[in-house]
């Protein structure tokens, strides 16, 4: 494996795309590379990047000092063909392509998804329930580990499902307790319940890894990949965790090549399971292989001053052995149009004896001021601000704003628990069931606006709703309206909650601050987009969010300065970056058990192998501590600005790292140009006082008083469903006994896998009497639910009907070989009557110098009326994409009857559905 050390700013991106066309220019296909980087945004980059790239080269013969001969130009051109389907993903991208390539190996579907890593928890908390419930019988095998294990079992199983990524299996230390023991034999069992749970079609993030990792076991899977791919370069390799480490280590003991780049100083996602020990292993194996490629070292990105800032950050920090080796932190030089750059680093001390939330007011106080002070010479939108927290984030907002400077949070973090979003929460949920904490919070909260005596006189009382309807007869009314709103819907519910007059003649969004605003529109965006089946499942899915720790914030528009954390900050660069609060120490958390990262030894607190795990996890947490300062640090192209709080002359955190390098509050003032140290005495800050909303009304857009009526049917819907709009009263279009399962229609069990299966053989010129098709249809997804005697069944009805069908072939219907075209499944979109409707047609084909349209129906009754809607949709879309009219049939396979539908018939049924539209959309 060749290795690259590249730190910050030394143009690693242009080093990977060099690499490309240099092998491209060698005679290596791109289809025969990957590329591999750790965010979807990264690989995107890359793209683009390599993209330029070739189109460089197609144009010049040159890239940077790369020239190419002109017999070489056809190899480019053959790339830029490549391109959009080269392989150029996420780390993940690339092992579900290797999945996807041996699926069979490993009894997975090659069409399998991805499932969210929220999902996956609440669907391993399902299963851990259930093995729960079934334990509390004394003859199950894990009731006496349960009973052991007491309360804790379910936060424990969790804790451990969520450090999947740190190895591919768990396992115990030979001295391990009696209740590790009981715990892992609980994870153990809940979790194949878990993978049997997802089968073949569902992977979540931590699943595809281990499942490429075991993929690399199969030498005929190795064999095919080698194939495929002749190179992997993979960028960002600091950020890998144990499992994936492991599964790049076996390609390359497999025989394929490898190229790794990375910055081990810029490993700062622990949180996330990555660990720099798989970087540091590759670096050593490298080093002792000859394969270590000389580091990049010209940075593009900063000025001079900043660059010796780094520098000695970088050096002083390898010498103590804080977060990086002297190995891991080559010394950088300018180069490129910074390198005429003098820029300039600011560090800003609050010292004092208050307490620390007084000194980081004023501390925000004196950045911003110092923010506001370059926005002569640069634009709010080349500012960043960065901070450890959010907290922090929202403190500098506040002082940014007090001094008339726009900021915009570009994200932030716990969007689900948002006061705003858990009003919502518990109003949807007291419209379901009015009791408990969330009664107590509506009550508390802005729809209601009770005091706190009279919250709890209603809560516990034990007839709470006649309580509240003494106490509070407006209060009570509004409830008795929220109970209605909500049996609306779960996106109508949400809508009336937020835009309704529920809370006397006001809306919940009158009280809202422009931020929140934007947080609860999006949380109406994000429902209405993916419906939830009912208010119930709604008020899940908002639980389950709101226990995710990257769930974030609603990023807010406008053109400010950038306020963000510091981990959000990796991989983007601004002329002017402010870190705030450098004297912010984290105190460890303590944990109740700890996974060792690649071994995945368990330990619980108490046991033999805790205190070393826990002491190994608090100087990894520590370490990387040290390589996020320099993260932050290195965004800034041409001024760095520094500012921390000291109470009492003991600095700490990254205060305390500053102070051993000579910048700490004792050290020595400076005012350069381009350096300055400065300490603040802290003074008193007071509070802000509440920003005014202008009420002055702008002029009204012409459009909003217009009243947008709804159509009877969605946006998009299936021609079928057609058949159930009809005028009230009409008995034609009640919902049909058997539907089209071309369209999705959900009729479950086995009608629909019948219906399903004769389309699909149809479609495929199958016949009943070829055993091999008989088996393919067998095989199909839709089978999978039945038994073995309910699949020949099943089968042999769909054998019937196939050779009804069959019969009908050179009889009633024209014989395949007959016919001049013929079009099978085939897929349209129609707008019509304010709606698209999009929906597969069954056949068309020309025999004999005519068009026909066939729909095939697997019906018990001959209803030919039940369908001309539907059928009036196929016609118009054939004539629409086409410009056919064909002759519409509907062939009734049960009863090998062919009708025929009149012409009149379908524009009836057009013009009924084009009179149920509003007027304003009769003519889409």
């Amino acid at each position: 494996m060749k290795l690259r050390v590249a730190s910050a700013g030394t143009g690693k991106t242009t080093s990977l795309v060099r690499r490309y066309l240099e092998l491209i220019g060698a005679g290596t296909p791109l289809r025969r590379l990957a590329g591999v980087t750790f965010t979807g945004v990264g690989a995107a980059e890359l793209r683009t990047r390599v993209r330029a790239g070739v189109a460089e080269v197609g144009a010049t013969g040159r890239f940077l000092d790369l020239a190419f001969p002109p017999e070489h130009r056809p190899r480019f051109e053959e790339a830029a063909l490549e391109l959009s389907g080269a392989t150029l993903t996420t780390i993940h991208g690339f092992m579900a392509a290797a999945l996807r390539l041996n699926a069979p190996l490993l009894g997975l579907d090659p069409d399998f998804g991805a499932l969210g890593e929220w999902e996956a928890r609440a669907l391993f908390e399902e299963e851990l329930a259930t093995l729960r419930f079934l334990a509390r019988a004394p003859e199950h095998a894990l009731h006496a580990p349960l009973q052991r294990l007491a309360g804790g079992a379910e936060a424990l199983c969790t804790q451990l499902f969520a450090a999947r990524a740190l190895a591919e299996r768990f396992r115990l230390a030979a001295a391990a307790s009696e209740r590790e023991r009981d715990l892992l034999a609980l994870f153990e069992a809940a979790y194949a319940r878990y993978r049997t749970r997802l089968g073949a079609l569902l992977l979540p993030p931590p699943e595809i890894e281990r499942r490429a990792l075991e993929l690399t076991r199969h030498p005929e899977a190795m064999a095919r990949l080698r194939a495929r791919y002749q190179l992997l370069l993979v960028d960002e390799f600091q950020d890998v965790n144990p499992v994936q480490g492991r599964f790049f280590e076996a390609l390359e003991a497999s025989g394929l090549t490898l190229e790794v780049v990375g910055d081990p100083k810029q490993a700062i996602y622990g949180f996330r399971h990555a660990d720099v020990e798989v970087f540091r292993g590759a670096l050593r194996r490298a080093r002792a292989r000859g394969e270590l490629a000389p580091p990049l070292t010209e940075t593009r990105r900063h000025a001079q001053v900043v660059t010796r800032f780094l520098n000695h950050l970088t050096r002083a920090f390898a010498e103590r052995g804080w977060g990086f080796s002297a190995a891991e932190a080559p010394e950088v030089t300018c180069a490129g149009p910074q390198a005429a750059e003098r820029g300039r680093v600011e560090i800003h001390w609050v010292t004092g004896e208050a307490a620390m939330g007084e000194l980081r007011a004023y501390e925000a106080r004196v950045l911003a001021g110092r923010v506001a002070a370059l926005l002569e010479r640069y634009a709010p939108r080349e500012v960043a601000v960065l901070a450890r927290s959010y907290a922090g984030l929202a403190q500098m907002e506040g002082a940014l704003r007090a001094l008339g400077v726009p900021a915009t949070m570009l994200q932030g973090r716990g969007y689900f628990e948002r006061l705003e979003i858990r009003d919502l929460y518990h109003a949807l949920k007291v419209g379901l069931d009015p009791q408990g904490l969330s009664l107590a919070a509506w009550l508390r909260g802005p729809f209601a606006g009770l005091s706190l005596g009279d919250v709890e006189r209603v809560v516990l009382a034990e007839a709470p709703l006649a309580t509240l309807e003494r106490l509070a007869p407006e209060v009570s009314r509004r409830l008795e309206r929220l109970r209605e709103v909500v049996r609306r819907g779960p996106v109508e519910a949400l809508k009336l909650l937020v835009r309704a007059p529920l809370i006397g003649e006001r809306r919940y969004v009158d009280f809202l601050e422009p931020r929140a605003r934007e947080n609860v529109d999006a949380l109406l965006f994000a429902v209405a987009a993916h419906p939830p089946p009912d208010v119930g499942a709604l008020l899940e899915n908002l639980r389950r969010l709101s226990r995710q720790e990257d769930a974030g914030d609603v990023p807010q528009s406008g053109d400010g300065v950038s306020l963000l954390t510091v981990h959000r900050a990796k991989g983007l660069e601004w002329p002017v970056v402010a870190l705030f609060d450098l004297g912010r120490f984290d105190t460890p958390r303590a944990a109740a058990l700890y996974v060792a990262p690649g071994s995945g030894e368990v330990a619980l607190e108490g046991s033999g192998a805790f205190a070393e795990l826990e002491a190994a996890a608090r100087a990894r947490d520590a370490e990387e501590s040290y390589r996020l300062l320099y993260v932050a640090a290195s965004r800034a192209r041409d001024v760095l600005l520094v500012s921390g709080s000291v109470k009492g002359g003991r600095p700490r955190g990254w205060a305390a790292a500053l102070a051993a390098l000579g910048f700490g509050p004792e050290a020595r003032p400076w005012a350069r140009g381009d350096f300055v140290l400065q300490r603040w005495p802290a003074q008193r800050v007071a509070p802000a006082a509440a920003a005014v909303a202008d009420e002055r009304a702008l002029p009204a857009a012409p459009w909003t008083t217009r009243r947008f009526l709804e159509p009877p049917q969605p946006p998009l819907c299936s021609p079928s469903a057609a058949a159930t709009l009809g005028d009230e009263g009409d008995e034609s279009c009640e919902p049909l006994p058997i539907t089209d399962p071309d369209e999705g229609e959900p009729l479950p069990g086995r009608a629909r896998a019948v219906g399903t299966l004769v389309h699909y053989a149809v479609s495929q010129n199958w016949s009943a009497r070829s055993a091999t098709h008989l088996r393919n249809l067998e095989a199909q997804e839709v089978m999978f639910a039945f038994s073995a005697a309910e699949r020949a069944e099943i089968l042999a009805e769909v054998a019937e009907l196939l050779g009804r069908y069959e019969a009908l072939l050179g009889a009633a219907l024209p014989a395949l070989e007959a016919r001049e075209a013929d079009f099978a499944e085939l897929p349209f979109a129609l707008p019509f009557a304010g709606t698209v409707w999009q929906g597969v047609i069954d056949r068309l084909y020309c025999a004999g110098g005519r068009w026909y349209l066939d729909d095939y129906k697997t019906d018990r009754t001959v209803r030919p009326e039940s369908y001309y809607r539907q059928l009036g949709l196929y016609a118009r879309a054939a004539w629409a994409v086409r410009g056919l009219r064909p002759e519409v049939r509907l062939v009734y396979l049960r009863a090998q009857q062919v009708v025929r539908v009149p012409e009149e018939a379908l524009e009836g049924a057009l013009e009924a559905l084009l009179a149920r539209a509003p007027p304003d959309l009769r003519s889409a």
